[in-house]
This record gives C-alpha cells, structure tokens and sequence, in this order.
C-alpha cells in the first residue's frame, strides 16, 4: 500500500488530447519537489513526500520481504525473471533486483508515476523492461476523468467509460508483447485492491507457470465483496498452491497456513474486518504464495524473513 504522497492531479478535467495530458503530467512532474534514496545498490528518485522512506524509519522490516524471497528463488531458478504489476516507481523492481541482476517486468500505467519509473530504470540498468499499461479486461476503456488516484499505485482503474482514452490490458496481452516474461517465476501484484481481479484475470498464466506470488490482501477495499479474498485463495489452492506466508503490513512474518488449514485462512480473513470495523491495528497483509513444485522453498523463505 505504498502510496506516493502528492497532490492528486485531476487531470481528465483538462484533458483535450492524449499531447495535452502528456504535457500538463510533465510541466507538473517538474514542479514536484523530490529526493533521492539507496534501496540496495540502487539509487532511485523519489517524490518528496512518498511514505515508503518514513514507513521505513519506523518499521524496519516494512518492505523487505521481497527481496528476501527473490534472493531464494534466484537460487532455485538461476534464470530468474519477475513481473512487478503496480511497479510504481520501480522500488519494488529494486527490491527484486537487490541480491541479483533480476530482469523484472515493471507494470504500471500511472501517468504521473510512468515519469519517475522510467528515470529509475535507467539506475536499475539492464533488464528491466516496461510496459505502460493498466491491467484488467481486455479492452475494457478507462475514463481519466473518474481515476482520482492519478499519481498513487493504482494499476487496475476504477474509473471505466465506453469513451476511454485509456484500454485496460491482462497480463496475457501483455506478456505477448514481452516474451521472455512468459515463464516468469515470480509474480508481485501490488494494486490498491484490485490484486484480487488481476489474479483470477491471469488465472492462465498462473496455472501453466506456477509462479511465486506475492501480493497484496486487503478485502476491505472490496465491501460490496467481501469474500473476494477468501474466494482469490481458494482459486490459488484449486490450481495446486500448497502455502501460504502471511506478514502484516509492516513487513514483520505472522505465520505460515498449508492450504489444507481452510480455517485458519479463513481466521486470518475475518482478523482484518474486525480492525477495519473495530479500530486498525494491520491494515492488510502481503502473502506469498507457494505452488506444491515450490514448497521445498518455505524453510529458506521462512528463515531469510523471519525476524
């Protein structure tokens, strides 16, 4: 849930043609105050205010545990390769790349958020590849004038009109497009609630590839759903993924659930409504689901993580 902390755009109130909403993003880009940061060996240019760098001053373990997971499946997969949909703006790809030249997908169709990621990956160096699109249905328009997220991570837009400027691509489109992608072992969606569409919408590609997952759970985004998380996992467990590896949202390990523990998955899903109803204490948790081929990486995962 990282957000970046700028004001936000309202920019489909201006937009005239896709040349003016190109150049009113930029003209703002540059009057955005920034700063830059070390996430491993990289040097990556953040917006002024985004939360990452103070969440990270108080909670150590916030955002590490991808690093960590990669760093293991690097050794059982020397050809690693990852997708990172809602890349933002690329600090997830570093985190990725942080113990290795990982060639990471970096998914995002945030106009404002493109600007900064397309710096970074200059930084990042080789490998990275980006593709600027919003996941979702396939032809499915977006109406810029009803995303009020503009320059948050949002990859998958609420806001859809049959008048779009903006197509909504799946994953599957898009990996045509990116073909040495097609195999990628380790998929990261992070997507202000739309992880759980995006999930059941590559279905396909998670079915024949059997990647690592790592992702975002936060039912409270869907109310008018509220068992889309529940319904997203047991998807995963039906198409053969054996565990799950819960940490909450300041990165510290909860606990691991074999599939088989419906209950405590289920325990697990009913814990973040009372917060929401109750007063929050987690917000969300980040799962990492494993396929049964890679249970055999739970240990090393769980000791890299586990702090």
């Amino acid at each position: 849930m990282r957000q970046i902390g700028v004001e936000s755009l309202n920019l489909a109130r201006k937009i005239l043609s896709p040349m003016h909403v190109a150049r009113s993003i930029s003209r703002r880009f540059k009057r955005l105050r920034s700063k830059y940061a070390n996430i491993g060996p990289y040097r990556i240019h953040f917006p002024a205010k985004h939360e990452i760098l103070e969440y990270k001053k108080t909670y150590h373990l916030y955002d590490t545990a991808l690093a960590k997971i990669a760093g293991v499946l690097k050794e059982k997969y020397p050809d690693l390769h990852a997708i990172d949909i809602g890349a933002n703006i690329g600090d997830t790809a570093a985190l990725i790349r942080e113990s290795a030249e990982i060639p990471v997908l970096c998914i995002e169709g945030d106009p404002l958020v493109l600007l900064y990621l397309r710096e970074n990956a200059i930084n990042l160096g080789g490998g990275i590849e980006i593709e600027p699109s919003f996941v979702g249905q396939d032809g499915m328009p977006v109406d810029l004038d009803s995303a009020s997220n503009l320059g948050f991570n949002a990859s998958l837009v609420a806001g859809r009109d049959k008048q779009g400027a903006v197509k909504l691509r799946p994953l599957s489109t898009i990996l045509a497009a990116h073909s040495r992608f097609r195999r990628s072992k380790l998929l990261k969606t992070d997507t202000e609630g739309f992880d759980f569409d995006i999930l059941r919408l590559s279905k396909g590609f998670i079915q024949e590839v059997k990647p690592v997952i790592f992702f975002e759970y936060g039912p409270h985004f869907r109310p008018n759903e509220p068992l889309a998380g529940l319904d997203t996992i047991k998807l995963l467990i039906s198409i053969g993924y054996s565990d799950f590896i819960y940490y909450d949202n300041f990165g510290n390990f909860l606990l691991h659930v074999e599939a088989k523990q419906e209950n405590i998955l289920a325990d697990l899903d009913a814990y973040l409504a009372s917060n929401r109803r109750h007063g929050v204490a987690v917000h969300y948790f980040d799962i990492c689901a494993l396929h049964r081929e890679d249970a055999d990486t739970f240990p090393k995962i769980k000791a890299q993580t586990q702090r």
